[in-house]
């Protein structure tokens, strides 16, 4: 089913077998602006009282699409993709920050899913859509800090649905509905260093993440049939040999988890064959946690590939099905998974069991993007306003 990753610039063949303007925000008293002194290695605990408080809450004018904190923890960039916005959040302080715009307008561009890189003052994005189509398949290095594009990355050829940035050096991994993968160094303009392409045997489009050491990545495709997926682990130091692991998820896997879960057997059924959106590592890499369109997501064994859990937006499970896909991601700690729910509320989960701990309260409508930050005991969840938690 996957073949090898091929390096190159672009030419691979078949593979894998402006202006700105402050925004309302509105600080709620509790104990955000003490989060520097608080470090990651202590667990988020959502069972304890009296559990997580919003600290400051940055209203919007039309949902958000994307979360990504910068690997400081200072700093939160949030994308809005029908207004074409670009928010930035200080972390630390709760408000806009004070040395770069608190908001950009990206309008030419458009903009839907943004990546922090490991520059405090840049950005990745892709571009957002105009009537069902992107206004151009590139991928842009912009810098916040004065509102320029440094860099154009072109190779796609349909719409871009996920970028994820290597954590250790410049490198990232876009991959798009035209079946592709595609290696970038966000220090170099051009091509591509290489390019993965989806057999003809192979449905969908593809999903490709770096894990948290960032010398592994996962790529992922649909079965034909909508069978299931299969997840394939490369190094990425030596990913032109292919994969070192092939997994897996069985659409009968996925729709046993979800009967558990309290799925009827005819929406169980349904929703197993729902196609993923979002792939992420846990941090010690033995738990993957998949979103899906049906507002589904699950965690998958990390070596295995055997399904863990599954997680339903609180309105699926009452009938009221959404086409849209769930926002979750995992804490920092491994401890938990956070998933945003349809009727505003946000389900802190147990990793381990994948039993509810908490529910966070204080959103007007769904909540499409999650984020954790990655060197705090802090979160972030958005509806059509950002809500910084401090946990």
């Amino acid at each position: 089913a996957i073949s090898h990753f091929r390096e190159g610039h672009g030419r691979a063949r078949l593979f894998f077998a402006v202006a700105s303007a402050s925004p309302a925000t509105h600080k709620i008293p509790c104990n955000l602006y003490s989060l520097h002194t608080i470090p990651r290695e202590k667990k988020m605990d959502f069972s304890s009282e009296p559990g997580p408080k919003m600290g400051c809450v940055v209203r919007g004018r039309s949902p958000a699409t994307s979360l990504s904190y910068h690997e400081s923890g200072s700093h939160l960039f949030v994308a809005s993709e029908k207004d074409s916005v670009l928010r930035i959040v200080d972390c630390l302080n709760g408000g806009p920050p004070s040395d770069r715009p608190p908001m950009i307008k990206l309008k030419r561009e458009g903009i839907r899913t943004v990546r922090a890189t490991h520059h405090g003052h840049c950005v990745l994005f892709s571009p957002g859509m105009n009537g069902g189509v992107p206004k151009k398949n590139s991928i842009y290095y912009l810098s916040v800090h004065d509102n320029k594009i440094l860099r154009e990355f072109e190779g796609h050829s349909g719409v871009i649905n996920d970028i994820s940035m290597s954590p250790v050096d410049d490198t990232f991994l876009s991959s798009g509905v035209d079946g592709t993968v595609r290696l970038w160094d966000c220090g170099k303009s051009g091509n591509n260093l290489g390019e993965l392409k989806l057999p003809p045997n192979v449905e969908g489009a593809p999903l490709a993440v770096y894990d948290s050491t960032g010398l592994v990545f996962g790529v992922s495709a649909a079965m034909a049939g909508g069978e299931g997926y299969h997840v394939h682990l490369y190094d990425a130091r030596n990913y032109t040999v292919g994969p070192f692991s092939e997994m897996t998820v069985t659409r009968q896997d996925i729709e046993s988890k979800l009967r558990v879960g309290g799925s009827t057997p005819e929406r169980a059924y349904a929703l197993s064959k729902a196609e993923w959106t979002s792939m992420q590592f846990n941090q010690s890499g033995t738990q993957i946690l998949v979103g899906a369109y049906g507002g589904i997501a699950f965690s998958l064994d990390g070596y295995e590939g055997t399904v863990l859990h599954s997680f339903q937006t609180e309105a699926g499970l009452v009938g009221a099905s959404t086409s849209l896909p769930m926002a979750a991601c995992f804490t920092s700690d491994d401890q938990s998974i956070i998933c945003g729910n349809d009727d505003g509320t946000v389900s802190c989960y147990q990793a381990d069991s994948g039993l509810l701990a908490r529910k966070l309260r204080g959103h007007v409508d769904r909540v499409g993007a999650v984020a954790v930050s990655p060197a705090y005991k802090q979160m972030a969840s958005a509806c059509t306003s950002t809500v910084v938690w401090a946990c």
